[in-house]
């Protein structure tokens, strides 16, 4: 079984571990799928772009989620954003640093990385 990617207005339920990602460019995604190919573990990995247009699926798909992992450059969803960065799920990665958040990572990949070695 492989993990699932997935975008509005899919919403999953079931036990898996699920992470809201907001804002990755397709690279970013690109790694993460292949990582999640080899990977022993299982994720639910809800993608949302500022381009999508949709803040109630966002916000659903954050209320599900067991980690929020955000690009921290500016896009249409900013305020989203800042919002997500006040709870302890979030992590972030990109330019912009937050003095109240110390869940900073180098790039997307390296919080499934982190979270597998445990």
């Amino acid at each position: 079984m492989h993990s699932n990617f997935i975008t509005p207005p899919d919403l999953v339920e079931n036990d898996l571990p699920t992470v809201l990602v907001v804002d990755a460019s397709w690279d970013d995604v690109e790694t993460v799928a292949m990582y999640c190919q080899t990977s022993t573990y299982i994720y639910n990995i809800y993608l949302y772009q500022d381009i999508m247009f949709d803040l109630e699926w966002l916000n659903q798909a954050a209320a599900r989620a067991h980690a929020i992992v955000i690009n921290s450059e500016p896009s249409g969803c900013t305020q989203e954003k800042n919002k997500f960065l006040k709870d302890s799920r979030t992590w972030y990665y990109g330019p912009n640093r937050y003095l109240g958040n110390s869940n900073q990572l180098s790039s997307l990949i390296d919080f499934f990385i982190k979270h597998n070695e445990h």
